[in-house]
């Protein structure tokens, strides 16, 4: 383990302490558990091109992710300057769902973590701003749907506050029963990495070291699903002894 993550787990709330009990872990879904973004880049960027905003669909993924399309779409509407159509968040929706039928691939290692959290008897939950038909979608293309149950799948969508608000977070400790200093939610995005950290619940962000990220205190950085499984391991394993 890192000498970063040793230091930073040291840091989090009490639930990865070996004096604590891990008992949730409630991951994202886009970026997380399947590679979507990049469907949701290029139809957003193409859109906004559409409208008269010179920006890319890497570009687009980037400044959107984890963001809600009301959100997206005011912020379209400040770069172009006038309103969009009525109905844009509507075709926007149908145009990002279609094209998630087929083209959507599960993260690398996101059955090894789930198996390990089974045989762990540690149980997990699903906290994405995404719609519950988005998730479904999703995980029916990357074969994946086995792995979830529809009442510990939770949208932001269905919550007066998403992300960057903690609430869909709390919610899913509040479902499950348990304390939020004792869950781990696994992000990728900066939208999500807020509502965790303002659920004080412990934060493991996936995403390329190299690239910069908040600076919350106790935040755990990993680049791949698989060190993120070993990382659980050995907290449950240090909370054995």
């Amino acid at each position: 383990m890192r000498e970063e993550i040793k230091k930073a787990i040291s840091q989090a709330p009490k639930g990865v302490h070996a004096d604590g009990k891990l008992k949730l872990v409630i991951f994202d879904c886009d970026g997380v558990l399947v590679e979507s973004e990049h469907l949701v880049g290029e139809v957003l960027g193409k859109e906004a091109r559409a409208h008269g905003w010179n920006i890319t669909g890497p570009e687009a993924r980037e400044l959107f992710s984890g963001v809600q399309l009301v959100d997206i779409e005011k912020e379209i509407e400040k770069k172009i300057t006038t309103p969009l159509p009525r109905h844009w968040r509507q075709r926007a929706h149908d145009l990002i769902v279609e094209a998630m039928h087929h083209d959507i691939h599960p993260i690398p290692g996101v059955e090894t973590i789930l198996q390990t959290l089974k045989d762990l008897n540690i149980p997990y939950r699903i906290g994405s701003n995404s719609s519950l038909e988005e998730m479904n979608i999703k995980f029916n293309t990357s074969k994946l749907t086995h792995w979830f149950e529809a009442d510990r799948t939770h949208s932001g969508c269905d919550m007066e506050r998403p992300k960057p608000f903690p609430d869909l977070y709390l919610y899913a400790a509040e479902q499950e029963g348990v304390n939020p200093e004792d869950c781990i939610v696994v992000e990728d995005s900066d939208t999500g990495l807020k509502a965790a950290y303002d659920a004080g619940m412990v934060c493991i962000l996936l995403r390329d070291l190299k690239k910069p990220a908040p600076d919350y205190r106790g935040l755990i950085r990993v680049e791949t699903l698989d060190e993120a499984t070993k990382i659980i391991q050995d907290v449950v394993q240090s909370q054995k002894k």
